[in-house]
């Protein structure tokens, strides 16, 4: 069966919905056009709710957002403030789950486009000051990143990975009590 393009974020979201709610909690889709999460988690033991980013993808590779060189480190902070759910729907009748906290998105995102400009570096002998100065003579679009499965397939079926943050959340929540 072929999921249409439009369709197949849908898909990862409610199969990531389905996957938290076998484990006692509470998953609710946001709206598509919330800043930073695709679904809010609550724990219905403490009531703590955090938020996920779901990314699905049928291709083996997921696109997490799109920076120019120079901004790369901003776009990391301002555009991963959760943890991620990653979807291999590649055979839809058994879709593979990788689950990363937010720190681990963010060192895996900084350490591949890192790899990106080394390999940029030694292919066009550049400094990444004359990467950064042809980045701004030439008015170029912002480089899209993308995580391959491979890169988080060591994070696959995770699922403690939020359990854990609810119930981290909640003794934090405790301590300041």
């Amino acid at each position: 069966m072929e999921i249409k393009k439009e369709f197949k974020g849908n898909v990862g979201l409610f199969l990531v919905c389905a996957e938290l709610s076998k484990r006692n909690l509470i998953a609710m889709p946001t709206s598509r056009n919330t800043k930073g999460y695709d679904i809010i988690v609550l724990n219905p033991a403490t009531n703590k709710s955090i938020g996920v980013q779901v990314k699905c993808s049928d291709k083996k590779e997921f696109p997490i957002f799109s920076s120019h060189w120079k901004n790369y480190n901003d776009k990391i902070n301002e555009k991963i403030m959760s943890p991620f759910v990653f979807v291999d729907i590649s055979n839809i009748d058994d879709p593979r789950y990788y689950i990363l906290t937010e720190e681990e998105m963010k060192d895996l995102a900084k350490e591949k486009i890192e790899g990106y400009i080394k390999i940029y570096q030694k292919k066009h002998k550049k400094t990444f000051e004359e990467m950064l100065k042809m980045e701004e003579s030439t008015k170029r679009n912002a480089n899209l990143w993308v995580l391959k499965l491979s890169d988080v397939e060591k994070y696959k079926n995770k699922w403690r990975s939020i359990i854990n943050l609810l119930k981290l959340y909640c003794l934090e929540i405790y301590r300041k009590a």
